[in-house]
């Protein structure tokens, strides 16, 4: 009979050095294999996406607009199912004791994928650890809204944060569900504050907090990265979906921006919020939630989640392009001369509100 195989699911959220971690992870597959864990390559290089992928519903992955914009519209599901699983299987050697997966957009999923990954976590015959780190709700907008802009997002900031975001920052409701589908399981929630990691390094707290086996000196370093974009590239994005939409017949959020952002990074300047009164009473919608987790998942009983401030330096709340400058913007994403006048127009349109 197989030996039972310990599984770590690293669920998210997305923006709380997501990336970092799993560069890390994806560098060090054999510093950790000595530990006998196992980072695998049949869910991704370095994000665990496919991962997502196997455990949705056929009805919500084919829907899923990260499986459309992977290119997947046309792949079968149970076909690309069974590619997964046989690589898995190739790579679950008698070394392995744990399987380690880091794929941020788990902890959104409904209770019938979490039942999916349950059946994933049974078959493996070990013990289930969930790790999540959280962030402060405000100051997670910021770079959410930049993340659905990149995806082709065409909603000004104030307008998207005024919709019902409970998908993504209702904590204890995403935990609970999780608790509740998921069977047995050691959960171990973090709060994404760089005063609280250990010996200030993230990459040494998801280390402990994954409880992995493993001499944290002997892991690949960490690649210094700046994700963010400044509000006049994140403004200069959001014109150009709305472009693709109106001219190209694009569908919003189904846009691959990866080369604009990559350009847009090279721009300096103040990140976008929104006014201090909107973020209160933003952070409000969810102190109810924030309380329910810290006393139930973290045992504490003020029911404090977090413990740093709120972001305020290096920020702006206006979400507005000079037209003046559209061609500086427009020269550094190569833009097409003919395409020119009409995002010209959009951006005169959208200045005046």
């Amino acid at each position: 009979m197989p030996r039972p195989v310990d599984t770590v699911l690293h669920i998210g959220t997305g923006k709380t050095g997501t990336t970092t971690i799993q560069g890390v992870l994806a560098h060090s597959r054999e510093a950790l294999a000595e530990g006998g864990t196992l980072y695998p390559r049949a869910f991704g290089n370095q994000r665990h996406l496919k991962f997502g992928f196997l455990v949705l519903p056929d009805r919500q992955l084919v829907r899923s607009s990260e499986w459309l914009r992977a290119g997947n519209a046309d792949l079968d599901p149970e076909e690309f199912r069974r590619r997964v699983r046989r690589r898995l299987r190739r790579e679950l050697t008698p070394a392995v004791r744990r399987v380690l997966i880091s794929e941020e957009g788990l902890y959104r999923r409904n209770a019938a994928a979490v039942e999916r990954v349950r059946q994933f976590t049974d078959a493996r015959g070990g013990s289930v650890r969930i790790l999540i780190y959280l962030r402060r709700q405000d100051d997670h907008l910021s770079s959410n809204y930049q993340q659905v802009v990149k995806g082709g997002g065409i909603a000004r900031m104030a307008d998207w944060a005024s919709s019902d975001l409970h998908y993504m920052y209702d904590y204890y409701d995403h935990l609970s569900r999780w608790r509740a589908n998921i069977g047995p399981a050691a959960f171990v929630v973090r709060t994404f504050e760089p005063a609280r990691f250990v010996r200030g390094s993230l990459v040494e707290d998801f280390i402990e907090a994954a409880g992995i086996e493993v001499d944290v000196t002997s892991l690949a370093p960490a690649e210094r990265r700046n994700e963010s974009l400044c509000a006049g590239a994140v403004e200069i994005l959001r014109l150009f979906n709305l472009y693709r939409v109106e001219h190209r017949g694009a569908r919003a959020g189904l846009i691959i921006n990866s080369e604009h952002t990559r350009r847009l990074h090279a721009i300096d300047g103040p990140v976008l919020t929104l006014p201090d009164a909107d973020l209160d009473r933003f952070q409000e919608r969810w102190e109810a939630s924030n309380a329910g987790v810290a006393r139930e998942f973290l045992d504490r009983a003020d029911g404090e989640l977090f413990g740093s401030a709120r972001r305020r330096e290096g920020t702006t709340t206006e979400q507005v392009l000079d037209p003046a400058r559209l061609d500086e913007y427009l020269d550094l994403l190569e833009v097409p001369a003919a395409e020119r006048s009409a995002i010209r127009a959009i951006a005169e349109r959208e200045a005046r509100g």
